[in-house]
């Protein structure tokens, strides 16, 4: 047993002073004046033993009350070391999350390995954290093991628990005794625990939980940034998330505003070469510094637009996300988007698409059977004429829709509809052999269709673009998320976000690979890259390295590159919520209160409540005893 509060047994000093009380009043003599021979039998009758023994009594409920006293400030319970199963012949993994969004508790997960260390019944440990699939060294004794785990610190990004977990035999490669047990330290975020049903059916043995209580309530973050320039000047645009309504200091460059969650743009001088974003005052301080390079060698990247300029302005909110840009371009060549008509398609466009090429198709007015015979998508894409007509305003329904990502960061609940309403006059009805609706109807009408075709896909709409009312509309929300999904090529804004796999683009010569700096530490990284007829492209993200900024070499190139916490380590905040129960294995939930582990299922007796009723009890007995034997003596009257 142990306590949580054991500077409160000093307390149990006072036992002394019932003791003192109890010698004190046996020494007392009482005076009696009596003249009748009966009052000798009632002082005989006094000093009975019994009588003796209910003083005893008095004795021990005052030093019991003055016990219950002490431990009720003390708060008892039984030791991690009583909980923890004492079947010899185990071996242990102690699984340790390092993400960032355990930073602010570290030291305290720390303390807990250190308590598993001590006080656990396992032969051997080994220690697996959450930026590394890899264990840190073979089983060892927890003595070697406590002195490794003092040089740990917070990673900029971990994997999820689950993936961690999830081949259970090669994790306990090496073990010495049968008999298997996993802790996991963790403030069990969303995030961090990933996929459970990845754990059903793996040979973990005996699993034990050990919540980390964290909080980010009221984290102040940047989820967005995009960079344009227009003349002379960067127009840096970005979206601060935290407290609605609450001021917070933000720095970007050399100027200093106070602003509230939202969307901000502000102008930096081209002659930059990044720009370091600093939220001031934030309690979580973990993703309060954000690096963003300004784009000098970007790789140059565009729409084609086949179609009319009436329609770009539609493409308008495309160019400000992805960086992209919409040009007026007869053919795709090496676009990645092409935007056309189904009626102005040439001849290339079918091997263009199959090649990787992603085309947004717009019906043209009057579009018949025997024309879009006569477009490649027929031999995949049936047509059957006009489907439905509208006098008032849709209401779009996106199904299977991921908005996670900069366009948007928030993921609705489903089925979800747009709140912007779209004018429609009608849409045609197509029926592709393969593909998905991205878009429809609250009639169940499919409006915006994505079909897979070769290594690309076709994006097609069932309406004209002049049959609608277009613009900077939302409608294009899940066409703006598809195309994020496999756009590789950052424009402008130099910025990735670990956890999430991104893509940069350099010219380079094919002998050259791109060299990554880290500025605070100068530690180098080679990334994975690939060469392109011309172009070194290089990825980030999937891989746990240091957040910051970074500088990128490439032959005689360089560029700032700034490189970001995961997204979902901010933006998340429900902690323990998945259920681990359902993937089989043996779980034990512990928590850390006052220095124990304490388990959830076993007996504890820290609980206030109970010790209060048991003070009552004690004095309500001494009350009685006190009074009934401690009352003055009485001399009957002569």
């Amino acid at each position: 047993m142990t306590f949580l509060h054991p500077e409160f047994l000093w307390g149990l000093l006072a036992l002394s002073v019932p003791i003192i009380v109890h010698f004190f009043y046996l020494r007392r003599s009482r005076r009696y004046v009596f003249s009748r021979a009966d009052l000798v039998e009632r002082l005989r009758q006094a000093s009975r033993p019994y009588l003796r023994l209910r003083h005893l009594l008095l004795l021990v409920l005052r030093l019991a009350l003055v016990t219950v006293l002490v431990l009720l400030f003390a708060r008892p319970v039984w030791s991690s070391r009583n909980l923890l199963s004492r079947r010899q012949g185990t071996s242990a993994l102690i699984v340790w999350d390092v993400s960032p969004s355990m930073k602010p508790v570290f030291e305290t997960s720390r303390a807990l390995v250190q308590a598993i260390l001590r006080e656990g019944a396992e032969e051997e440990y080994r220690l697996l954290c959450s930026d590394s699939y890899l264990p840190q060294g073979g089983f060892v004794g927890p003595r070697v093991l406590e002195e490794r785990i003092r040089d740990i610190q917070p990673a900029d990004m971990g994997y999820p628990l689950a993936a961690l977990l999830e081949k259970g035999d090669l994790l306990f490669q090496g073990a010495s005794y049968p008999g298997r047990r996993v802790y996991v330290i963790s403030d069990f975020q969303r995030s961090s625990e990933g996929d459970l049903s990845r754990l059903v059916g793996s040979s973990l043995g005996e699993v034990v939980l050990v919540p980390v209580s964290n909080t980010l309530k009221g984290n102040a973050y940047i989820d967005s940034v995009g960079l344009e320039r227009i003349g002379h000047q960067y127009r840096v645009s970005f979206r601060l998330r935290g407290t609605v309504g609450y001021p917070y200091t933000v720095r970007v460059g050399q100027l200093l505003r106070k602003l509230t969650p939202g969307l901000y743009e502000e102008g930096l001088s081209d002659t930059a070469s990044y720009v370091a974003f600093q939220i001031e005052g934030d309690g979580v301080e973990f993703d309060n510094r954000l690096y963003v390079g300004l784009g000098n060698g970007s790789a140059s990247s565009h729409i084609a637009w086949g179609g009319p300029r009436e329609a770009r302005q539609a493409f308008e909110r495309l160019h400000q996300v992805l960086g992209v840009e919409a040009k007026p371009q007869a053919v795709p060549s090496s676009s990645s988007v092409w935007v056309a008509e189904a009626g102005n398609l040439p001849t290339e466009a079918a091997r263009w698409v199959s090649q990787g090429g992603k085309l947004i198709l717009f019906p043209p007015v009057g579009l018949s059977p025997a024309a879009w015979q006569r477009t490649f998508l027929a031999e995949e894409v049936a047509f059957s004429g006009q489907q439905a007509s509208y006098t008032q305003p849709l209401s779009l329904r996106l199904p299977e829709v991921s908005f996670w990502g900069p366009v948007f960061l928030q993921q609705p609940t489903s089925p979800a509809y747009v709140a912007e309403p779209l004018w429609l006059r009608y849409a045609y009805r197509f029926l592709p052999q393969a593909g998905r609706v991205l878009i429809e109807g609250e009639d169940g009408v499919p409006l915006l269709w994505e079909i897979p075709w070769g290594k690309g896909q076709v994006y097609l709409f069932a309406f004209p673009w002049q049959a609608a009312s277009l613009g900077d509309h939302s409608l294009f929300v899940p066409l703006f998320t598809r195309l994020y999904e496999g756009h590789e090529t950052q424009q402008g804004a130099w910025i990735g976000w670990l956890g999430r796999r991104t893509g940069f683009v350099l010219s380079a010569l094919p002998e050259e690979r791109p060299l990554l700096r880290h500025v605070a530490s100068g530690r180098i990284w080679v990334p994975p890259f690939e060469y392109r007829a011309g172009t070194m492209r290089f990825f980030l993200g999937e891989e746990p390295i240091p957040a910051g900024l970074y500088e990128v070499e490439v032959g005689s190139r360089r560029v700032y590159l700034g490189v970001q916490v995961p997204l979902s380590e901010s933006a998340d905040t429900i902690f323990f919520q998945g259920d681990w129960s359902r993937t089989g294995v043996s779980v034990t939930v512990k928590r850390w209160e006052g220095g124990a582990l304490v388990s959830e299922k076993g007996r504890r007796w820290g609980g206030w409540v109970g010790w209060v009723l048991l003070a009552l009890c004690l004095v309500a007995m001494e009350t009685y005893w006190a009074r009934r034997l401690l009352r003055p003596a009485t001399v009957p009257s002569l």
